[in-house]
This record gives C-alpha cells, structure tokens and sequence, in this order.
C-alpha cells in the first residue's frame, strides 16, 4: 500500500495559481472542514509573461500553507504546449490512484486558454483510466466518485455553487500570494488573456456567483452528469433555513 495519503478532493491546474482562482474557496472550505486536499499542478509556469519558476514554486508554497492543502506537486509536463496525450492521461491516472482520490476538480474544458482546455481533456479522460484494471501503472486501479469542473474565465451555466463566505479571505490571500503573476507589469503590447487586474476580477467573479445563491461570495462548477439527490426536499429545506447544501 502507498504510503502517499488518501485525498478526499485533488485538484489539478494547468499552471500554479489556476487552482486558487478557480477552487481555492473550495479546497480551503474542505481543509477546514477536516478533509484531506490535494493539488496538482501540472506545469511550472515557465512560459508565463511575468515572473520566474522558482517564484512561482514558492508562491505555490505558500499558497498551498494558506489552504490547509495536505499534499501540492507538479508533474513539470511543458508549459504553453499541453495536449491530450495518452501519456498525459495515464500519469493522471496515476496520481489519481496514488493519492486514492474520491473527487477530482479541473478547470472547464471551455476555458479559452488552450494550456486549461487541453488539461481538462487529458484530466478527465485520466480520471477515467484510473479506474480500469487493463491501464497498467505504478499504483493499483482507483475509481474516483466524479470529476468537478471549476470556471476561470468564462461565465458558463454552472450545474452549482458553493457558498465561500466563510472563508474568501482564505482564498483572496491564496491568490494574492502571486505576487509575479498579479502585481508586476507586462511587456509591452501584452494582450490578458482574462483581464489585467485578477484581484478585481476574483473580487468579481465571487460576489456575481455569490448573489446567484444569495451569499456573499461563491464559486461555480460544473458537472458532466447530472447529481443524484436522494433527498432533494431535505436539501431544498436546509438552503431555505441557512444551512447550504
């Protein structure tokens, strides 16, 4: 048996600082919560704009301190040219089995970006191969419960939201950790691909997804199926009385 621990969540961002723009909210909530969350970054952001890969893996650090995160790694795949490989698939397959997953998050394969489209292909399809026992890797076979999606740029219907209230402050300093990538200047004739202040743009994102569900703050997912409630009455009555979901 690995001596790696079980993760209840493991999130996987094409570049650090994906994850915490997309679900830190949610990684930080389930850290408090007592459950055990994992990160993978899939590049070292060697091809950003801004800022070094020894920053950036120390900002990583600290971010991951900041969310409770039990475990954070980087598969050190090629920055600016992720693609949907079945190499790339089977080492997600991998860490999925390593780490035991029960639920696996990635950015929305309509992210315009093409590094966070490509990682949500290759992530999905990985999560896929995890469970089959003819896909030979290091770890035994590991079936995860589902695959999450997190938004970054784009404003998709989401299939839910989670209440982040509680801890945005948790999640607005993750982001601010990347100080190479947030608070330093672009070269000349840069053109963002999302916006040129990401404080702002988070700050935005949450309140919008936040007033949806009549909270404060939120952050929207998606799901490729539909979710199974088994009680929805019970879960519509404890929304109604406060409680969330």
């Amino acid at each position: 048996m690995s001596g790696d621990p079980r993760l209840d969540l493991l999130a996987f961002g094409a570049h650090p600082d994906d994850i915490e723009l997309g679900c830190g909210g949610l990684l930080a909530k389930c850290s408090r919560a007592g459950r055990a969350v994992g990160v993978v970054d899939l590049t070292l952001g060697e091809g950003a704009s801004r800022g070094s890969v020894a920053e950036r893996q120390a900002e990583a650090a600290e971010s991951a301190a900041l969310l409770g995160l039990t475990v954070r790694e980087n598969l050190r795949l090629p920055d600016l040219h992720l693609e949907d490989t079945l190499a790339n698939r089977e080492a997600v397959a991998e860490v999925i089995r390593r780490y035991r997953a029960d639920l696996v998050l990635v950015c929305s394969p309509q992210d315009r970006h093409p590094d966070h489209a490509a990682a949500s292909s290759f992530v999905t399809h990985g999560a896929f191969l995890a469970r089959l026992p003819k896909i030979v890797t290091a770890s035994p076979p590991h079936a995860p419960v589902a695959v999450l999606y997190y938004l970054i740029h784009e404003n998709l219907q989401p299939s839910f939201v989670v209440d982040i209230s509680d801890v945005w402050e948790v999640k607005r300093a993750a982001v601010a950790c990347y100080r190479s990538q947030f608070d330093q200047p672009m070269p000349p004739g840069y053109r963002f691909v999302g916006t040129a202040d990401y404080h702002a743009a988070t700050a935005a994102r949450a309140g919008f997804w936040g007033a949806q569900i009549q909270v404060a703050q939120g952050e929207a997912y998606l799901t490729a199926r539909p979710l199974r409630l088994d009680d929805p009455v019970g879960v519509l009555l404890q929304q109604a009385r406060g409680g969330g979901a």
